[in-house]
């Protein structure tokens, strides 16, 4: 219900961005951030841009995997994985599918025309924090409250940061976050239908000999 949620609300929001409704709120948003902008700020900002990049969150997701799989989780602990790469993948798609507005005049000139809606920054972040804080939660390796408030910083901080730095638009963030929950929630309601562990080969022959 959650994906089928953020999937409709993604939707939405492309429309309004598609019809220019979201025109006057991105704008002011825009233009009250880049007022605001100091050095220190676009340190942190510069700093929070590999969140979004797959040649960081897929290591992590793999090293936890790793680590998952260790713990004899199976198929399971390839859920972060899974998270990493279909939230890559999905970004592929959607900026070569949906032209419907480019990134703000403050982005580097190379990228002028490039489409910017949704936030591929947003969507990877928000995907890949939030599927590896559901995992860790249920499997008892941390605080519920605690993996999840860390991975709502990281997307918030991953988002925040491109508006500052003036790479996207208020509506791409919502958008791409709308997209990564989407993603979060189907790879949380594939952790639950998987096999809860692993079923070695001693583990079998010891079922077998039970029955």
């Amino acid at each position: 219900m959650v994906t089928a949620t953020a999937l409709l609300g993604f939707g939405y929001t492309a429309r309004l961005v598609a019809r220019r409704q979201t025109e006057r709120t991105d704008n002011q948003a825009r233009d009250e951030m880049q007022a605001a902008r100091a050095p220190a700020g676009e340190t942190a900002a510069q700093a929070s841009g590999p969140l979004g990049k797959e040649y960081l969150h897929l290591p992590v997701a793999v090293a936890l995997g790793f680590a998952l799989r260790q713990r004899g989780m199976g198929w399971r602990a390839g859920v972060p994985v899974a998270a990493s790469i279909v939230s890559e993948a999905l970004n592929r798609v959607v900026t070569h599918t949906l032209h419907i507005r480019v990134v703000p005049p403050g982005h580097p000139e190379r990228y002028k025309g490039k489409p910017s809606f949704p936030s591929g920054h947003a969507l990877e972040t928000s995907a890949v924090a939030l599927t590896s804080a559901y995992v860790l939660a249920r499997e008892k390796l941390a605080p519920a409250a605690l993996a999840f408030a860390v991975a709502g910083l990281l997307a918030a901080a991953s988002s925040v940061g491109r508006l500052y730095l003036d790479r996207h638009w208020v509506s791409d963030a919502v958008g791409g976050s709308l997209l990564g929950i989407a993603v979060a929630t189907a790879c949380s309601a594939a952790y639950e239908a998987l096999p809860a562990r692993e079923v070695t080969a001693a583990s079998s022959r010891g079922l077998r000999r039970v029955s």
